[in-house]
């Protein structure tokens, strides 16, 4: 997210939210042995392996909704699950105007307090408004809140149409306006078709306001707009945000299909169809454009225009695409720096019908395709032999990505979510309601026995579902193959207890397979957080591969540490009792996928609290001084996939892309710790040093300490290392954004460096092959082997600088 700004009120609700301890568990369960003894009496059935039965109505309608959310006040009788007709008199009949039956559904609430009324902090009122088939008529807007997800039953997607006399100027607010547009977390759209058909096309209308930031899915949804509109804009953010993906998404006509005014973004799989202009970016930093199909359009992607002209525009990458009858594919403004960057790869476009590929300040610059095993780069690039003049004014050059991570197109592999539409809801587990096998989810009982009992007798042949809740685990929970995990609006694990309080020896909260383990392991909609401090806890592991990929996958699983009412590091890391983050290091590592794993991971945000969501301006909580030892880890030597992703405020690194092979980032947003770098009396590796605990570990000894060097220079370099690539090969690396806002919680001064380096490569990596790197105040790009290759005082632009190609290493 961007830099926090505390609220200048401490509101009502931080009192109300904090006020329900977190009690230590006391209830009796029965010993992990017990359990696992009895799992084959699990309601004594045959197993049967899962095979879809295509049902015509979908599983999540019908199924047991007992949702609970245990730290707001009445939170047992929190209302979930809403379903729009059955529960507040929806009609989607294509005539009456639904817009309050919807809008009643989004605001409702318990005995407490009604979700609108912004009572009840931000992490504890989720809510699924579920919209079964039909066309639901909105005559007014409906307008969103954070944390709760709007789902339409996937099998036969309805509608949300606006008439001809709709009023307003966006169909749906889906930016929670008690929160700025770089806070609006967990937010959420699928499933869903938006038709503005009925309305006037020349006279504006948007039907999304999308300004929302991390932890946000919009997915699997049709926009149809009238063709040659001059008025109608599928999303527009016209109050920024910072975002990770959207996917899987439609455009039919339309001026424009989706206007950016964004941090970043990754745009996966989109379809744009007869839209004046696909894409306009009016303001973003890096972008990545995976498979996105453009035809019948005027312009695919314009960013000649920016609000906050061209050089501060970064890198706009478009991969495995296409173009056909459309004027141009690309319109961009002159550059001849490092700002404005385009760069093209494995985009096919028919040359009879598009007449130009892309257009620079009125002129073309390019025709045709840049085939397979090609790069065309408008902008910066560093080569073998090319460190010095490196500006390209749209050049090519050659490009290898590892076969096994793409398709027979040799386009990267993108699956859409999962739904399991395919499956009956006799096929799927409320994990709640498994006779014998009592599972809370109530963030005080420990549900570790319990569920492990479940997860193994139905591995293979029952999809797991788990209702919104905090699972409370002591131990190790073990996902063997055949696992599928779904959620519901991101239901929360979390660990606790002695068994994760080791640094020495840490232990996993959630594994997934043992080495060498092959099969499937799925997870959507879920959460994985911290109930303590918890110093050995490393909250996911992933030992296990796909035969094929997405077999082992997450699709908008996130990682949250601290900043909620649901852990007790909200109150122990903030001011009222610490601000040294070496009193408050509550995690080992968010993410580790070993190196027998293969995974797909789709929007993914490993966040480790900065503020507290759900204190308001709580002077005792914010900000939040938390030291989570290290970021994701990537050791794996199977292909690997990384979409939409994010890792943030951990001490160590990011990311780690160790002895890695075969990996494929299409995306990565990061941040350093607030806390960290000038003003700060904390240097990495401390608090996790100076010996470090894993042979991936870096241990900043390339930085100044105990020599006579500058002080600002060592500090500066000890700090989170936003991407370290050691000993690793075939890396296909895109759009990566590194955004450093502070040293010591006080606010980078204009035009300061206040980090020495984003990315380190070193150990001999090769195969190297990275397109799109942005940094906010840091001084070196890329780091090889110990020199500086990539500067920011040679980069300037985007951000802060920006380089739109490395292939040194490729």
């Amino acid at each position: 997210m961007k830099q926090f700004q505390v609220l200048s009120l401490w509101l009502v609700s931080a009192s109300a939210i904090s006020a329900i301890a977190l009690p230590t568990i006391t209830e009796e369960v029965p010993l992990l042995d017990t359990v696992l003894h009895d799992v084959g009496a699990i309601l004594n059935e045959t197993r049967r392996p899962l095979s879809p039965t295509d049902p015509s109505t979908y599983w999540y309608e019908t199924i047991t909704h007992n949702g609970i959310s245990p730290f707001i006040p009445n939170g047992t009788d929190w209302p979930v699950f809403r379903n729009v007709k059955t529960m507040f008199g929806a009609k989607g009949d294509g005539v009456t105007d639904d817009s309050d039956a919807l809008q009643n559904a989004i605001n409702a609430g318990n005995s407490f307090a009604r979700r609108n009324t912004d009572s009840l902090g931000t992490t504890g009122q989720p809510a699924v408004v579920y919209l079964p088939k039909g066309v639901y008529v909105l005559a007014k807007p409906i307008q969103f809140f954070v944390g709760m997800i709007l789902m339409g039953d996937p099998i036969d997607p309805p509608t949300i149409k606006a008439p001809s006399g709709f009023s307003g100027d966006f169909m749906i607010y889906a930016k929670d306006p008690h929160q700025g547009s770089t806070t609006n977390f967990y937010v959420g759209m699928k499933n869903v078709i938006i038709d503005s058909t009925d309305y006037d096309k020349d006279k504006k209308l948007t039907l999304v306001d999308w300004s929302v930031s991390q932890a946000c899915q919009l997915a699997n949804v049709r926009f149809n707009m009238p063709y040659e509109s001059t008025g109608h804009t599928g999303i527009a953010m016209p109050e920024g945000g910072s975002a990770l993906i959207m996917e899987d998404l439609y455009f039919r006509g339309g001026v424009v299909g989706i206007s950016v005014d964004n941090q970043q973004y990754h745009f996966k799989s989109m379809t744009f169809d007869g839209c004046r202009t696909g894409i306009s970016v009016r303001h973003m930093f890096m972008g990545h454009c995976q498979g996105c199909k453009f035809t019948l359009c005027g312009i695919g992607v314009d960013t000649s225009s920016p609000r906050d002209g061209v050089e501060s525009l970064g890198t706009f990458i478009i991969t495995d695409s296409s173009a056909d009858n459309t004027g141009a594919l690309v319109n961009t403004a002159a550059t001849n720096g490092s700002y404005g960057s385009i760069v093209l790869e494995n985009v096919q476009v028919d040359a009879a019908t598009v007449s130009s590929t892309v257009t620079a300040g009125g002129n073309i610059v390019l025709k045709g395709s840049v085939k397979g095993g090609e790069a065309w780069v408008l902008g910066n690039a560093y080569s073998n032999g090319l460190v010095e003049d490196v500006f390209q004014k749209g050049t090519t050059f050659p490009t290898r990505r590892s076969p096994s991570l793409v398709d027979g197109t040799g386009s990267f592999y993108r699956l859409p979510p999962p739904t399991y539409q395919r499956y009956g809801v006799e096929q799927v587990v409320n994990v709640k309601e498994v006779p014998g096998f009592l599972v809370a989810g109530d963030g005080r009982s420990d549900d570790t026995a319990s569920l492990q009992a479940i997860i193994d007798s139905y591995a293979g042949s029952k999809i797991l579902f788990f209702p919104y809740g905090i699972y409370l685990l002591t131990d190790t929970l073990v996902f063997p193959p055949g696992s599928r995990v779904f959620g519901e609006a991101w239901s929360t694990i979390s660990a606790t207890g002695s068994k994760f309080i080791n640094a020495g020896t840490p232990v996993p909260m959630v594994r997934v397979g043992k080495p060498g383990d092959v099969g499937v392991a799925q997870f959507s909609d879920m959460l994985f957080t911290v109930e303590d401090i918890l110093t050995g806890c490393t909250l996911l592991e992933v030992n296990m591969a796909g035969e094929n990929p997405g077999d082992v996958g997450f699709w908008n699983t996130h990682f949250r540490v601290g900043g909620a009412a649901d852990s007790q590091t909200q109150e122990k890391c903030g001011p009222g009792v610490t601000t040294d983050p070496a009193q408050c290091k509550a995690a080992f590592m968010l993410a580790h996928f070993t190196a027998s794993s293969s995974a797909y991971v789709d929007n993914m945000w490993g966040w480790t609290a900065d503020h507290d969501l759900d204190g308001g301006g709580n002077p005792l909580t914010n900000p939040q001084y938390i030291s989570v030892g290290r970021g994701v880890l990537i050791e794996s030597t199977k292909p690997s996939w990384f979409i939409g992703f994010s890792s943030e405020h951990n001490t160590l690194y990011e990311v780690n892309i160790n002895k890695a092979e075969n990996v494929f980032i299409g995306f990565q947003q990061s941040e350093t710790p607030y806390w960290q770098g000038g003003n700060s009396t904390a240097r990495a590796p401390d608090p996790w040093g100076p010996v470090a605990l894993l042979d991936s570990d870096p241990d900043f000894s390339w930085c100044s300490r105990g020599a006579s060097n500058d002080e600002k220079e060592d500090i500066h370099c000890r700090m989170s290392i936003y991407q370290r690539i050691s000993g690793a090969k075939d890396l296909s690396l895109y759009a990566g954004g590194f955004w450093t806002f502070f040293n010591g919680n006080e606010a980078c001064a204009a035009g300061a460096d206040c980090q020495a380096d984003a990315v380190r490569i070193e150990n001999n990596s090769s195969g190297v092959h990275y397109f799109g790197i942005g940094v906010n105040h840091v001084a070196n790009l890329v780091v090889r082997d110990g020199e500086p290759l990539v500067t920011s005082a040679r980069n300037k632009g985007g951000w802060y600088a920006n380089t739109a190609a490395y292939l040194v290493d490729a």
